[in-house]
């Protein structure tokens, strides 16, 4: 009786409690959404002239026509590509080289690849720095990239679902003459679909959103990415908080696209091989 008494209680508690926590995490976004199309005084008029205020598009014509934006654009666009295509293809051929190799100890090598995940990336920060610079790529798109072919995550989810593929399976399609590689292209990848999504959409979106390397390995606009681009429109438009907001959307919209079309993959793919 107990129980039943408390059960209403405890879930209308529950319910405050995560539309609570809702207006916390959606307000930021309809606030920069909103501001986007409002200008300075209204912005900072206070509530009612934020949300009732005049709408206008200028911010975002202003914000791309100030700022390096579309050439940012363009670099964050070759940085994603490259940077997610290489952890794509050295991930998968490392995990299944651990997989299906036969390497003794693969299981140590597995240790070894994953201990860049438990150090703090700006840790390596300074090493990079020297080696990129002493190839001579200081300021250069390519430098923003290189550092990051491969991903230890990555890595390790493609590990843990090639761990769990039959076994028999991969010994009946090698007794029918197929390779290897033609094994991995034809078979593993395609069965693996949700994993191999997830990978591309976390690091595509890990690569949109660097900040510090891009903004360290940089120096003119004309290299840097939308990120450090934002920054910079941002100390140069200090009291324009419309424009501001207007080109932090610009930034934002290719990563909720990715978000949108690969939600469905995310949970799944994450999960896949856990359970054998």
């Amino acid at each position: 009786m107990n129980t039943q008494l408390r059960s209403p209680i405890t879930t209308i508690i529950l319910s405050i409690w995560l539309a609570i926590a809702a207006i916390f995490i959606i307000f930021p976004v309809v606030y920069a959404i909103v501001g986007s199309f409002r200008s300075s005084g209204d912005i900072t008029g206070g509530v009612q002239s934020l949300f009732f205020g005049e709408t206008i598009l200028s911010n975002y014509v202003r914000a791309w026509e100030q700022s390096a934006i579309g050439q940012q654009l363009m670099n964050s666009v070759i940085v994603t590509v490259c940077q997610t295509a290489a952890q794509f293809f050295t991930s998968i051929l490392a995990a299944y080289a651990l997989a299906f190799g036969r390497i003794k100890g693969a299981s140590k090598w597995l240790i070894f690849f994953l201990m860049p995940m438990m150090i703090p990336s700006e840790v390596a920060i300074i090493g990079n720095f020297l080696t990129v610079r002493q190839l001579g790529l200081y300021d250069t798109v390519a430098a923003i990239f290189l550092p990051y072919l491969a991903s230890s995550f990555t890595l390790f989810l493609f590990y843990q679902a090639f761990k769990s593929f039959p076994k028999e399976i991969y010994e009946a399609v090698r007794l029918e003459g197929v390779g290897p590689i033609r094994f991995l292209f034809t078979f593993l990848i395609p069965l693996n679909r949700s994993v191999s999504m997830t990978a591309i959409v976390t690091g595509a979106i890990a690569a949109w959103n660097g900040y510090m390397w891009p903004l360290l390995i940089t120096e003119s606009a004309s290299s840097r990415t939308i990120q450090p681009g934002i920054k910079a429109l941002a100390d140069e438009a200090s009291v324009d908080t419309g424009l501001v907001l207007a080109g932090l959307m610009i930034a934002v919209i290719p990563t909720v696209i990715l978000v949108i079309f690969g939600q469905k993959y995310l949970t799944r793919g994450l999960t896949d091989g856990a359970v054998k």
